[in-house]
């Protein structure tokens, strides 16, 4: 009995959490309040460069949120050509024909060659999926405005020696009018969370940058990355993006959240201090990060192995320590540092680093929750653990070894429940419960009424899911 109450409490928190997802958290911004200039954007740094290191070898894993049109098709900001992820099995492989690239090109930065040991290098804040003749052809250049003497034009990317005024005529990347307020925002993230990269950028680089923190853009540069900010204004492509890094990643793009804090860096606003509004800035006690429903992917690694994934505890405010706990579905596969995390820490600016390892002993698609609750907060944060286990990490897996319990074909979601009457809830990118039902302990199926991207909360998980009601 006992259990099926702590079970209980825990669906409940679920739900509590989904009714606000997709919002800015309240107390992540808590440190911007009453900064302006060198000083907000010191602040924002702060905040932004505390985050989980995602592995280059899993990006495809998170393209298939983060870039996906509602069609179910790769949304690549290079190019026009129409492609498709690869069916969503227990392998997430690259699409043919596309590359994973850095907006902010890696070359601009020391160390040289820039690796996983680098937090910029797997930013998924500035990597995308790309057409790659695009790719190649856009290089390492520069940002900046072409005219009609180009080398390269697919009707997305230009390449091009640069027009802008005040600029060098070097050779640049123009991307479509549709997508420079969406350049201009990963850059101003770039130099805002990488400020401490000052003194390594290098010569590339040095043509839109210098080497101080503030303000880091070359006058032109500034003059330009402002004007496609302006011109071209936070879409809901770029919110939704966000809110899908920000469960992956565990920090956001500001100047997504608040496009006028360009303004009080770079712009007409540098006069004034910010004001945070009074929304989400934190008076109670909250956990800032790990953002309810993360999906940590330790990605596919060999039986009997381990590798472990970092997870930042934030908070504000807490009265207590923290406690941490795995729960349901392949736990024992799983393990975490620590039980508790004090208060003290957690409350601090860096947080407070939760090594969690994945070491699976069988064949298959591992998964359990991590909770983390008390220290005087109110609810939960559940943080959704996933690993695959195949033979030489090669993503084969044997035959009935693959998760049994949700499958997807054209627009129909196909689910079984573990026990007759377990509930099974369904929700839209947003957090918008679409559809819930008790389960039967058969398969059953529900009908999507759109494309686009689908949460399962289904025997214990937290499942997301693309649906291509098209194909």
């Amino acid at each position: 009995m006992m259990k099926k109450i702590i079970i209980s409490g825990i669906f409940l928190i679920f739900a509590l959490q989904l009714s606000v997802f997709g919002q800015i958290p309240v107390g992540y911004y808590n440190s911007v309040d009453e900064k302006q200039k060198s000083e907000l954007k010191t602040a924002l740094h702060k905040i932004l460069k505390e985050h989980t290191v995602l592995r280059y070898n899993n990006l495809w894993y998170y393209f298939r949120t983060t870039d996906v049109k509602p069609d179910g098709s790769v949304w690549d900001m290079y190019s026009s050509n129409v492609r498709y992820y690869n069916p969503p099995t227990n392998s997430y492989s690259s699409v043919s024909g596309m590359d994973r690239e850095h907006s902010l090109p890696k070359s601009w930065w020391n160390p040289s060659p820039a690796n996983e040991k680098d937090n910029a290098y797997t930013d998924l804040n500035h990597l995308y999926p790309s057409d790659n003749q695009a790719n190649m052809a856009k290089s390492n250049n520069m940002l900046g405005v072409t005219g009609s003497s180009l080398s390269f034009n697919n009707g997305v990317t230009k390449i091009g020696p640069n027009v802008y005024p005040g600029g060098p005529s070097q050779r640049a990347f123009e991307p479509a009018d549709e997508y420079k307020g969406d350049f201009a925002r990963i850059y101003m993230y770039m130099v805002t969370c990488y400020e401490d990269y000052a003194q390594q950028w290098r010569t590339e680089s040095l043509y839109m940058f210098n080497k101080e923190t503030y303000p880091v853009f070359q006058n032109w540069s500034k003059n330009m990355i402002l004007e496609w900010h302006r011109a071209d204004p936070v879409s809901q492509k770029e919110r939704d993006r966000n809110e899908e890094v920000f469960r992956y990643q565990n920090n956001r793009n500001p100047f997504i959240d608040f496009p006028q804090l360009a303004e009080y860096i770079w712009g007409d606003s540098v006069s004034y201090t910010f004001k945070l509004p009074d929304q989400y800035y934190a008076h109670e006690a909250v956990l800032v990060t790990p953002v309810n429903l993360t999906d940590l992917y330790f990605g596919e690694i060999q039986k009997n192995s381990e590798v472990s994934q970092t997870v930042v505890l934030k908070g504000l405010n807490l009265t207590g320590n923290v406690s941490i706990m795995l729960w349901g579905g392949n736990a024992g596969y799983f393990n975490i540092s620590s039980k508790t995390a004090p208060a003290n820490i957690v409350n601090s600016e860096e947080g407070y680093d939760l090594e969690v390892f994945y070491n699976p002993k069988e064949y298959g698609e591992h998964t359990t929750t991590l909770i983390i609750q008390d220290g005087g907060m109110k609810g939960s944060s559940v943080v959704y653990l996933k690993g695959i286990c195949s033979e030489n990490g090669s993503g084969i897996i044997p035959i009935g070894a693959q998760s049994p319990d949700l499958y997807v074909q054209n627009d129909i979601i196909n689910f079984r429940t573990y026990a007759p009457n377990d509930r099974v809830s369904i929700y839209d990118s947003l957090g918008k419960l679409i559809h819930s039902e008790k389960g039967t302990g058969q398969w059953q199926e529900f009908k999507c009424p759109q494309s686009g991207i689908y949460i399962i909360q289904l025997n214990g998980k937290a499942l997301k899911t693309v649906v291509n009601a098209n194909k």
